[in-house]
């Protein structure tokens, strides 16, 4: 059974009472409870929640779906589910699909809407119960959702039994239904990315602090900051997130940035996520090496080229363009980060003895395409 210290509305026993405009009103969660427990499943220290899965019928038809077979729907962030057969798993988030060991009736989900957010919410398990209401709405794959008081990992979210609005993942946050179907729906687990890492800088901007050095014709500079991608305003991270996440591997989108005072369009060729939020960053893992902090090489990959294929484990880099290698990874992406998607010439120590070579040294020129993709469009600069 899991703690409830520090919940502010408890509901353990029976029915749980609210006045509204004066009135007596009676929330019976005791039956949700109830309810719930004919759709959820233990699974370890939590619970699984049945959801019926819908999957594409046939690559001619993409939008026609077909319910399968009930799974479980599972919030793990920290550790895999034991003793279940995993049927998807998104591990920039930690959610799961299981197999389900039970008979259970699936969950059905309904869209929040402006009239229900000042109704009373519930964070409801088989034995347990919290009430509140919406403190916030869910921005983006991970920016979630809240109450205004904390709910159970796992748990189903509603005003009245048949009316569930999200899973609860704990903390006082929760999984609106949009993004429940991203997953569930989906037949690959995909985030977009343009090749940085973006913060909300002092002047409550959107601004580039990070930049993947060999991401394909990556335009973007330090300190650019973000004004629109695909034609969407970006006021702030979550919409950031919200927007790249949703982009379509390969397409070209442009991207509005000020930098240094004056505003330009780029123009960036969409790839798809491959590290970061529950994960490690990768951005090495692109050209086939891995590094320690100390600029150690500790992999090379069969398919590392361009230069990568000639390190060996244990070389250490000393400098990058003549600049002096730092440590840390997150320092050592950003040095690389200066010279994105360009041939950079290290300095490597190999058992005492030191020399340079040049690695992102492409095999062929690039195309006037790609030449394209990575310029400003001088045209379209002008300052504030």
């Amino acid at each position: 059974m899991l703690g409830l210290g520090g919940f502010k509305k408890l509901y353990l026993l029976g029915i749980g009472m609210v006045f509204l405009g004066g009135t007596l009103f009676a929330y019976d969660f005791e039956a949700c409870r109830q309810k719930a427990a004919l759709s959820m499943e233990r699974v370890g220290d939590t619970y699984g929640i049945a959801v019926k899965r819908l999957e594409n019928t046939t690559k001619e038809a993409e939008n026609s779906l077909k319910p399968s077979k009930v799974a479980l729907f599972v919030y793990s962030p920290k550790s895999s589910p034991k003793g279940y057969k995993i049927l998807k798993h998104d591990p920039f988030i930690g959610m799961y699909l299981l197999e389900s060991k039970s008979e259970l009736l699936p969950i059905s989900l309904r869209a929040i809407h402006k009239e229900i957010l000042e109704d009373e919410m519930a964070s409801i398990l088989p034995l347990e119960g919290v009430s509140g209401k919406i403190q916030t709405r869910m921005q983006s794959p991970i920016n979630y959702a809240t109450l205004n008081t904390p709910t159970f990992q796992n748990s189903l979210i509603s005003t009245v039994c048949d009316h569930i609005y999200g899973i609860g993942i704990g903390k006082n946050e929760f999984i609106e239904k949009a993004y429940l179907d991203r997953f569930i729906r989906s037949n690959s687990v995909y985030y977009g990315d343009i090749g940085v890492r973006v913060f909300q800088n002092n002047n409550d901007r959107v601004e580039v602090n990070l930049i993947d050095p060999f991401f394909p014709t990556n335009p973007f500079a330090y300190g650019d900051i973000i004004m629109m991608v695909n034609g969407e305003a970006i006021p702030n991270v979550a919409d950031f997130h919200r927007v790249v996440f949703d982009l379509k591997e390969g397409e070209i989108v442009p991207v509005r940035v000020s930098r240094n005072g004056v505003v330009m369009e780029l123009q960036v060729r969409v790839d798809k996520r491959r590290g970061g939020m529950l994960l490690k960053e990768d951005f090495l893992g692109r050209v086939g090496i891995e590094i320690n902090s100390d600029f150690i090489i500790t992999s090379v990959a069969p398919y590392a080229k361009d230069g990568f294929e000639r390190l060996k484990v244990g070389d250490k880099v000393l400098r990058v363009n003549q600049q002096v290698a730092p440590k840390g990874y997150d320092s050592i992406v950003r040095l690389l980060g200066q010279y994105p998607d360009k041939t950079q010439k290290w300095l490597i120590s190999r058992d005492d003895f030191q020399f340079f070579i040049n690695v992102n040294q492409k095999q062929s020129p690039k195309t006037q395409e790609s030449i394209i993709q990575g310029l400003l469009n001088e045209s379209n600069a002008f300052s504030f």
